[in-house]
């Protein structure tokens, strides 16, 4: 499921994982999915290229499968 991710990105997930563990996955993914929205806005306001916060879209998105996937 999350063999498409690039392997940092899956570590950077379990970082993001680890400090959410708190929160239920319904909250965890609605706070991740807000997150990469605003992200993506800032990059797109910014004018950054396609790579830019690239690997941080992928950490959300790893974050967002494992989270939904371990409940």
């Amino acid at each position: 499921m999350t063999r498409h991710f690039d392997p940092r990105a899956i570590e950077r997930a379990a970082v993001i994982l680890r400090v959410a563990e708190h929160y239920s996955g319904d909250e965890l993914d609605a706070a991740l999915k807000a997150a990469r929205r605003a992200i993506l806005y800032c990059l797109k306001e910014a004018s950054a290229g396609a790579g830019a916060g690239r690997s941080l879209i992928e950490a959300i998105d790893a974050a967002r499968s494992i989270a939904r996937n371990r409940a």
